[in-house]
C-alpha cells in the first residue's frame, strides 16, 4: 500500500495517486467521488488484493496532491490518466468510478478506447445539465443548482461546515441527525463495514487545499458534458441501487441506454452508500474478467 505518490505530467503538473490491492496485479484506475480524494481507494484494498488487482486511486486537479488545472473539464481528464499510465508503464488498463467519479470514468472510456479494457460505474453521477434531470436530484444538490449564481459565495461555508461535522463523527450531532435522513440500507452499511474513518480521512484530504478546486470539480456536474457517451466503444457496466436518494436510478438508467452494449445492475434495497460497500466484490470480479 502506497498512499502519497505523485508523478509529473508532460505539462509539468503533479498528479497525486495512491495504490491499494496487489502491487503486482492488473492495473485499475479508480476515480473517487465528490468531494473526496485518493484515500477513498483504501476501502477497496482488501478486495482488490484478493483478486489480483492493482487499485490506483487518482486525485483530480487541485485535490490532495494534484496541482490545479485552469479550465478543467471531463474531457480533459483522460489526458491526465494517459499521462499517469505512461509514467507507470501501463499500455492498457481498467477503470472504475464511484459517484462523482462516474463521468470521469465514461470520459476516459470515450477518449481512450485503445487503452481502456473495461469501465465500471458505481452509483455514478449522470448528466445534470438540464432542468428535467435536476428535478430528480437530492434536494441538497438541487438547491445548490438553483443557487448557481451564489455557489461561489455559498460553497466555502458549506465545505467548512461539512469539515467540522464529519470530524465530529457519525454518532454526534449534527451528523447523527443527517444520518437519520438516509435510507436504512445506507445507515446499516456504514455501521457494519466500519468505514467512517476512511470516509472522513478521504474527505478531509479532498478539501485540504481549500474550496476552489472542490468548487471547480462540483460545478462540472451541473454543466453539459463535453464528450458523447454514445461514442463509447469499450465494455461498460453500471451498478446502481434502487434506493439511491442522492442520484436516482432512473436517471442512471437513461444514461446507460445511451451507451452501446452497456450492462446495468440495478439493485433492489441498496442506496448510494451501501451499494459501493456491498458490491465491491462483484464489480471487481467483472473488471478482472474483462479482456
Amino acid at each position: 500500500m502506497k498512499e502519497d505518490e505523485h508523478v509529473r505530467l508532460p505539462d509539468g503538473r503533479a498528479l497525486g495517486y495512491a495504490e491499494y490491492g496487489d502491487p503486482q496485479g492488473d492495473p485499475v484506475f479508480f476515480f473517487h467521488g465528490w468531494p473526496s480524494s485518493r484515500y477513498q481507494g483504501k476501502l477497496m484494498h482488501e478486495f482488490a488484493g484478493e483478486r489480483g488487482l492493482r487499485w490506483i486511486t487518482v486525485d483530480r486537479p487541485g485535490i490532495g496532491l494534484s496541482d490545479p488545472l485552469s479550465g478543467r473539464s471531463f474531457g480533459a481528464w483522460p489526458l491526465d490518466v494517459a499521462g499517469l499510465a505512461d509514467a507507470l508503464g501501463f499500455e492498457r488498463f481498467r477503470i472504475c468510478g464511484v459517484s462523482g467519479g462516474g463521468p470521469y470514468t465514461l470520459a476516459t472510456a470515450a477518449a481512450l478506447p485503445e487503452r481502456v479494457i473495461a469501465a465500471a460505474v458505481i452509483c455514478g453521477a449522470p448528466p445534470f445539465g438540464n432542468v428535467e434531470d435536476q428535478a430528480h436530484m437530492h434536494w441538497a444538490y438541487r438547491t445548490l443548482a438553483g443557487l448557481k449564481r451564489l455557489r461561489r459565495a455559498v460553497t466555502p461555508t458549506v465545505i467548512g461546515a461539512s469539515r467540522w461535522m464529519i470530524a465530529r463523527g457519525a454518532d454526534r450531532a449534527p451528523m447523527s441527525w443527517m444520518m437519520k435522513s438516509i435510507p436504512p440500507s445506507d445507515r446499516a452499511a456504514i455501521a457494519d463495514y466500519g468505514c467512517w474513518e476512511s470516509v472522513t480521512r478521504s474527505y478531509l484530504e479532498g478539501v485540504r487545499n481549500g474550496t476552489p478546486a472542490v468548487l471547480a470539480d462540483g460545478e462540472l456536474y451541473l454543466e453539459p458534458w463535453d464528450f458523447k457517451p454514445e461514442e463509447i466503444r469499450v465494455p461498460v457496466a453500471f451498478w446502481h441501487g434502487k434506493e439511491d436518494k442522492n442520484l436516482p436510478v432512473d436517471v442512471a438508467q437513461r444514461l446507460a441506454a445511451r451507451i452501446p452494449g452497456s450492462t446495468g445492475h440495478w439493485i433492489e434495497g441498496e442506496g448510494h452508500y451501501s451499494l459501493p460497500l456491498r458490491y465491491r466484490g462483484p464489480v471487481m470480479d467483472w473488471l478482472k474478467a474483462a479482456h
